[in-house]
């Protein structure tokens, strides 16, 4: 990223509703004025250019709080990298390009989410009003939020890397052990969404079953393993290794997840016991 969309960034994330860009000494340049409009089409949720010229560029931020929640944007974000990874396994077993390059398209949409929730966690935190409107019981919550939503960005990375398969090989994966990746991924996006639902009911004990769930994936991956031992296709094993190294990290996420949900809900535990 060039400076000025660094700096860009940083002023969307402290809240400011009007961002007036102008050059030090001369004119924009082409090159700082493509970097801008993509930073406001693909990453900065709600801004629009509202004045452009060679001497300076006007963004207003034009999102509230009212209009989508950090719980919502969250769901839209998590029902998108699911939807990713989904596409990702059809982009696979159809050896389909087209297909793979929508995936990897996607990740941008995933990171406007991403940036747009952070935004709202750095106002939650600065606002102890807003912090409760925002339905979080302290800060502390805030960054854990944060760093769930860092890992659904993770699941999102993953699934364009597995669609990156595609476009290097162009060969579609089919049979057994495409079953066994799909089986292996089905396996790990349930276990994300056991502990994200363990995240919005504040639950405790979903969040310790869904830690406990993800360990099951070495069973999967196993599975892969003991497939591939009497192929003698170099290459599809290869390609294989790699894809199931992808679909596991993804339970490794949602055993992350899980720990934020248990440190987030642990006080309420403690209370019950006593």
């Amino acid at each position: 990223k060039s400076s000025v969309v660094r700096k860009l960034v940083s002023l969307y994330f402290f809240r400011f509703k009007i961002i007036n860009i102008k050059p030090k000494t001369g004119r924009i340049t082409p090159s700082q004025r493509v970097g801008i409009r993509d930073a406001v089409k693909k990453i900065l949720m709600g801004s629009e250019i509202i004045a452009d010229s060679s001497d300076g560029i006007t963004i207003q931020v034009l999102i509230n709080l009212v209009e989508l929640s950090v719980d919502g944007a969250f769901k839209r974000m998590m029902l998108l990298a699911k939807s990713m990874q989904d596409d990702a396994l059809i982009a696979i077993k159809e050896g389909n390009v087209e297909l793979a390059k929508e995936v990897i398209n996607s990740d941008d949409d995933v990171d406007r989410f991403a940036f747009y929730i952070t935004r709202q966690l750095v106002i939650a935190i600065e606002n102890d009003h807003m912090l409760k409107e925002m339905g979080f019981q302290n800060a502390r919550d805030c960054l854990g939020y944060r760093v769930i939503t860092k890992n659904i960005e993770r699941l999102a990375d993953h699934a364009v890397r597995i669609s990156k398969d595609v476009l290097d090989y162009k060969k579609p994966i089919t049979g057994k052990l495409f079953d066994s990746i799909q089986e292996m991924s089905d396996f790990a996006i349930s276990v994300i969404d056991d502990a994200c639902l363990a995240l919005f009911k504040k639950n405790y004990e979903e969040a310790e079953n869904a830690i406990k769930r993800a360990n099951d994936i070495e069973k999967y991956e196993k599975k892969i393993i003991d497939g591939l031992r009497l192929n003698k296709n170099e290459e599809e094993v290869f390609r294989i290794r790699r894809i199931s190294e992808n679909v596991k990290r993804i339970a490794e996420y949602a055993s992350d997840v899980g720990e934020i949900v248990l440190n987030m809900n642990i006080e309420k535990v403690i209370k019950k016991q006593r």
